[in-house]
């Protein structure tokens, strides 16, 4: 299975901080939305050199299973 980022957008969190919504496609053409707060939206952006949300399109869903594990390994 090869499911990449359909698109993403920035949203403010109920405290304040913003993070990201990131809408995975998958190959059966379901979705699914993904969470992801301020350290995962670094560590996703910084591992695929994007400076915008618009270049994480098509970007394989392992790498926001990466940026959620390095958010979570925090504590």
């Amino acid at each position: 299975m090869s499911a990449k980022i359909k698109h993403a957008e920035v949203t403010a969190a109920h405290d304040g901080i913003a993070e990201m919504i990131v809408c995975i496609e998958f190959d059966n053409g379901g979705f699914s939305e993904v969470t992801l707060d301020a350290l995962a939206v670094d560590a996703l952006m910084n591992s695929v050199k994007a400076s915008s949300v618009e270049e994480l399109e098509g970007i394989s869903w392992e790498r926001v299973r990466d940026a959620l594990t390095v958010s979570y390994n925090r504590f």
